[in-house]
């Protein structure tokens, strides 16, 4: 099942693996605590707030689709409903990063990285998602203007989602997400392109076109600018690999810059127009911090998974 797939590629990033099979993964983590736990189920309640305004449980996630679903204006309709309600606050999430640790602290060992360690990944990039999935190509975001019922003629708007955008990029040339078919369905497109992490590990043929196209390059500096604003509230916990805005900043900078030239991370970020040549003036700029950050980063196993990092919401 892909949803089970996608959840292995995520938990192998986060233990630093190149591959992962449930079965290992099972063996691997154990049983958490009665209140961690406890805590955790109340999380992934419908009945709680927070369900209704993070990202894949809030769209309808995984009931909304199914295997080779490519019905992508019925997953645009869903951003749009979903972008037009208030987001969760940062109130609501430092709440969850604060109990997370007071219901957990004794479950956050290096043994638990695949299963708590996900959950605290999971988290910290709910606001960026969101940011993401409510973004236009024009840097705009979607509101409740684009309706049907806002508008004046009371149809709704032509102005695509990026993600959306993307993924009908993905369909049109028959790319899975991974490259995997189990992943063929709204979800899986979802979760690959937000970000659009390597063109490495896919069959992507026009790297320029597809991977550096102007919405990837938009949804990467979403959260690039996030990790650089909001570092990571769990850079020292008792895990493995503890979660740190640097190891995910890192890669990310790298493949945009290696492979579109482009600098992620500013406010002002406007993606290149690759039909320019003098555009991707700069592309090798210090090629030695570039290289240095690809051994390290590359060297952990990040190549095979780097296309699930920011998915897999439905916990």
């Amino acid at each position: 099942m892909k949803f089970a797939t996608t959840s292995t590629a995520v938990l192998a990033f986060m233990i630093g693996a190149s591959s992962l099979s449930d079965s290992v993964v099972s063996a691997q983590a154990p049983a958490l605590s009665a209140a961690c736990n406890q805590y955790l189920t109340s999380l992934s309640q419908a009945s709680n707030p927070l369900s209704k305004c993070r990202v894949y449980t809030a769209l309808g996630f995984p009931q909304m689709t199914h295997k080779n679903d490519h019905d992508t204006p019925k997953l645009q309709k869903a951003i749009v409903e979903y972008c037009s309600e208030p987001a969760c606050t940062a109130e609501q999430y430092t709440g969850v990063y604060k109990d997370l640790q007071t219901n957990c602290a004794s479950d956050m060992i290096p043994a638990n990285q695949a299963t708590l360690g996900v959950t605290m990944y999971m988290w910290y990039m709910s606001p960026a998602q969101r940011d993401a999935i409510c973004l236009r190509e024009d840097g705009s975001s979607i509101t409740k203007v684009d309706l049907p019922e806002s508008n004046s003629n009371n149809v709704s708007t032509t102005s695509f989602a990026c993600v959306t955008k993307s993924i009908n990029t993905m369909i049109l040339n028959n790319q899975y997400p991974n490259q995997n078919p189990n992943e063929d369905d709204l979800y899986g497109y979802l979760q690959f392109v937000t970000p659009f992490l390597s063109a490495k590990g896919t069959n992507v043929t026009n790297v320029k076109g597809q991977f550096c196209s102007s919405c990837n390059q938009q949804v990467a500096n979403v959260f690039s600018t996030y990790y650089q604003k909001t570092p990571s509230p769990f850079p020292s916990l008792s895990l493995d690999r503890p979660l740190t805005t640097d190891r995910l900043s890192e890669d990310l900078k790298y493949q945009y810059k290696s492979s579109c030239g482009v600098d992620l991370g500013s406010d002002t970020f406007k993606p290149v127009n690759l039909t320019d040549p003098s555009s991707n003036k700069g592309k090798s700029d210090n090629a030695a911090t570039v290289m240095a950050a690809k051994d390290a980063l590359w060297g952990l196993g990040l190549a095979t998974v780097a296309a699930s990092l920011a998915g897999l919401m439905a916990i």
